[in-house]
């Protein structure tokens, strides 16, 4: 329903405007703060800062791998839930998503847990897959991968049915058909979800630091060493990255398309 505003119209705007505006500045400028003092604690200065800075390559680029791999996984593995739960709807289908979305209500650290419980006490092969790269981002995609499942279900359920008839009475497969009617239209969610998934995996914890490999430091890991050992310019400039990180990574897939609309 829609309310027609009138002269409060821009009032609201601002005022709509102003809440987004402090519960973004706000954060960033507590970390603003914590880098100015602390560097000026410490004396090394602004030039001494940036070179000290050496240290965030290794967790930035851990960080924006992982959470890109993740996205691109759990898509891949989304994508046939939600076309099953959206176009041909069965007990399977509803199951699977069911799951999916319980398992995202579940604490970050119970996922990991879990992981680890059965990793650990695997036999063979399986059992060597505890704290490697692959059982990390399992767990990314199993906590996160409702976030890609909605808005998967909401562009597949909104491409028209009549277009895959047509494809079909033209003699397209249903591969092609998927591939060459289906899959540009429902990029546009599938990216949204990827976007969603790759901001939850980059700020996530408790998985990364019970099912990470040994060595392996992400920012959010970072960020909690620092936290934990009273180094809050480090920890505010951590955060800066992370900040910087996520908008640059989540620009093509969701800030870009939000301005086009």
């Amino acid at each position: 329903m829609e309310y027609p505003l009138g002269r409060l119209a821009w009032p609201a705007l601002a005022l709509t405007g102003l809440v987004m505006a402090l519960a973004l500045a706000t954060p960033i400028l507590v970390f603003v703060v914590w880098v100015v003092r602390g560097s000026s604690t410490v004396g090394i200065g602004y030039s001494g800062l940036g070179d000290s800075l050496g240290f965030l390559v290794e967790p930035t680029v851990s960080s924006a791998g992982a959470a890109a791999l993740a996205a691109l996984v759990a898509v891949v593995v989304i994508v046939p839930v939600a076309y099953a739960s959206a176009r041909r709807r069965s007990w399977v289908s509803e199951s699977a998503g069911a799951a999916i979305t319980s398992v995202f209500a579940l604490p970050g650290l119970v996922v990991a847990l879990s992981l680890a419980f059965w990793a650990i006490r695997a036999p063979g092969a399986l059992g060597a897959l505890y704290q490697t790269m692959p059982l990390l981002v399992l767990g990314y995609i199993l906590h996160f991968g409702a976030q890609a499942l909605g808005p998967a279900q909401a562009a597949i359920a909104s491409v028209p049915a009549r277009l895959d008839e047509a494809a079909r009475t033209m003699g397209a497969g249903a591969r092609r058909r998927f591939v060459t009617v289906e899959l540009p239209l429902i990029a546009p969610g599938l990216m949204a979800g990827a976007g969603l998934v790759l901001l939850s995996t980059l700020k996530e914890l408790p998985a990364t630091l019970i099912l990470a490999p040994i060595g392996f430091e992400t920012l959010a890991t970072r960020i909690w060493t620092a936290a934990e050992d009273g180094f809050f310019a480090e920890v505010g400039i951590t955060s800066l990255v992370l900040v910087g990180l996520s908008g640059l990574l989540t620009w093509p897939l969701l800030i870009r398309r939000a301005l086009r609309e």
